[in-house]
């Protein structure tokens, strides 16, 4: 009986001694961002090193090797060599049988390889990210580091929730430069976030060279003294406003963002805003776009005065339809997004060409105005073949704009409710949770803005969105106007974008918040600070 009590005893001191141990192990995989829908450890670790050898059955993959060579060269300085099946342990494998869902896919890692398996190219990059993020956060630098790499064996079956899982920068208000922009893409695709919605054009400048108007961007980007476009109420540029400011992206800078951002598998959405919002616009053609007959005397809500484009004349169409030319060709994705929000009381009220559109039309006031407005606007996207995306002030009960457009809900997710009744598609950035230019939390020693509610991370990450066919996806807003720098704009991004990413990826039952605040504050913070990402630490 004593001896029966002793073994016991060790038994017991045993699994007391090895359960520390496999909780361990089961937490070391529990680190990727977003949360995959379905990951189990294994025992042992694959040992990645110069040696191993990688085999693809798929051109889909190629995005995601290069990916792949990238990091390893950087942080290892070297790439993996190519090799036959039966002599490769890091395996790239095509199916439809296996991987049942756009962008999904499966990673397995054991102690003798690694495969990932995939039915498109997002889905092969997606199994590199989280096979990156399984290992020392220093793949993420720039610098040399370390030659082999362990990493945990597990099995990963993974799809997004949302197929749109969107993130907008607002190149008008601030300027950043291209090395930024493709900065700030690359960490969206480390996040699987698949959707940039590019703010190009507003009241304080047009970022996006046209080469059939080119004072858009001669007078149209340029502000400060002895300029056409004055700084309004809020600091729409970095630095000091004494002298002149200016920046725009060439036709050539697009189509190499553009590129960049398609190997990382995401698309970018143009937004080319109007009719307010385009004082940058008027005061680069004013003949084309103003009635010089008009007496309206109005500002925006952010105070700034006369910004909207006429809709009574057929220079403004005209324009209009020669920039979204330009615009469908530097952009392969199927949708421009063209604004449509905040037309300032006041506008057009004395224009005679409106007056005589209205009396043409029939048209009874400014609204019917605005409708007759996109209405046009869709038929020329429609031309050029693309669908439109707009703010949720377009949208009405009903309107002749095609079903497939998509409408932005950002005042809250009632009015997402009121355009999904109406068998309309919907994109879902409430601002009490997804606009990223609001303060993380109420104080004057925080940036960003406070004309709404503050938004913490833990206030992202609590979305949930509305479950309907009509949701295609959420996105958050980032708005310049307070960006006076870099370090801002990462500040206000990181970690919002981390909440962001796993509200849209990862099914809502997987989703906890003091498990993804373990993961960033461990996990994905050291990522983010390998890459010298000014960002806001995760209070405690």
């Amino acid at each position: 009986m004593k001896s029966c009590n002793t073994f016991g005893r060790i038994v017991l001191v045993l699994l007391l001694y090895l359960f520390p141990l496999y909780l361990l192990s089961a937490e070391r995989i529990d680190i990727i961002i977003p949360k995959p829908q379905k990951c189990v450890a294994s025992k042992g670790h694959f040992v990645l090193n110069k040696q191993t050898g990688y085999s693809s059955d798929s051109r889909l993959a190629v995005n995601a090797i290069v990916y792949l060579q990238e990091h390893l060269k950087q942080s290892a300085g070297y790439r993996l060599s190519k090799r036959s099946r039966s002599k490769a342990a890091l395996h790239f494998h095509y199916t439809l049988k296996s991987v049942k869902k756009a962008e999904g896919y499966r990673l397995i890692i054991s102690k003798e390889n690694i495969q990932i398996e995939a039915r498109d190219s997002a889905g092969f990059f997606y199994g590199v990210v989280s096979l990156l993020q399984l290992m020392d956060p220093v793949i993420w630098g720039t610098k040399r580091a370390k030659n082999i790499w362990s990493i945990p064996s597990c099995n990963i079956e993974d799809y997004p929730r949302f197929k749109w899982r969107g993130l907008m920068l607002d190149s008008s208000r601030n300027f950043f430069s291209k090395s930024y922009v493709e900065k700030f893409i690359d960490r969206m695709a480390q996040h699987k976030l698949n959707r940039f919605h590019w703010h190009l054009t507003d009241d304080e400048g047009w970022r996006i060279e046209i080469k059939k108007y080119p004072l858009l961007t001669s007078v149209g980007a340029k502000r400060g003294p002895g300029t056409k476009l004055p700084f309004s109420t809020y600091p729409a540029m970095r630095g000091s406003k004494k002298r002149v400011q200016s920046g725009y992206y060439s036709q050539k800078d697009i189509r190499e963002i553009v590129t960049y951002a398609k190997a990382r598998a995401i698309e970018i959405i143009p937004e080319i805003d109007m009719p307010a919002h385009a004082k940058a616009a008027l005061i680069s053609y004013p003949k084309l776009l103003k009635d010089p007959q008009d007496k309206s005397r109005y500002r925006s809500v952010q105070m700034v005065s006369n910004n909207t484009l006429n809709p009574g004349m057929d220079s403004t169409y005209v324009f209009i339809d020669n920039v979204i030319a330009e615009v469908s060709r530097l952009f392969p994705f199927g949708y421009i997004h063209v604004g449509g929000d905040e037309v300032p009381k006041g506008a057009w009220k004395k224009s005679p060409a409106v007056v005589q559109i209205m009396q043409k039309k029939g048209l009874k006031n400014n609204q019917e105005v605005e409708e007759y407005f996109f209405t046009r606007i869709d038929k020329i996207l429609e031309k050029h073949h693309k669908k439109m995306v707009t703010w949720q002030e377009v949208w009405k009960d009903k309107n002749s704009l095609r079903d497939k457009n998509i409408y932005m809900a950002w005042k809250s997710t009632n009015a997402a409710k009121k355009i999904m009744k109406t068998g309309n598609n919907v994109i879902l950035a409430p601002v009490e949770y997804l606009y990223f230019d609001q303060q993380y939390r109420k104080s004057k020693g925080e940036p960003g803005h406070t004309w709404s509610t503050p938004v913490s991370t833990k206030k992202t990450y609590s979305f949930t969105p509305l479950h309907s066919s009509y949701v295609k996806g959420i996105e958050a807003c980032l708005w310049s106007e307070t960006l006076l720098n870099i370090k801002i704009a990462d500040y206000l991004t990181w970690p919002r974008a981390l909440a962001l990413s796993e509200a849209a990826w990862t099914e809502q039952s997987q989703r906890q918040w003091k498990n993804f605040k373990k993961r960033v504050s461990e996990y994905g913070l050291p990522r983010l600070k390998i890459q010298g990402i000014h960002y806001r630490p995760m209070v405690r």
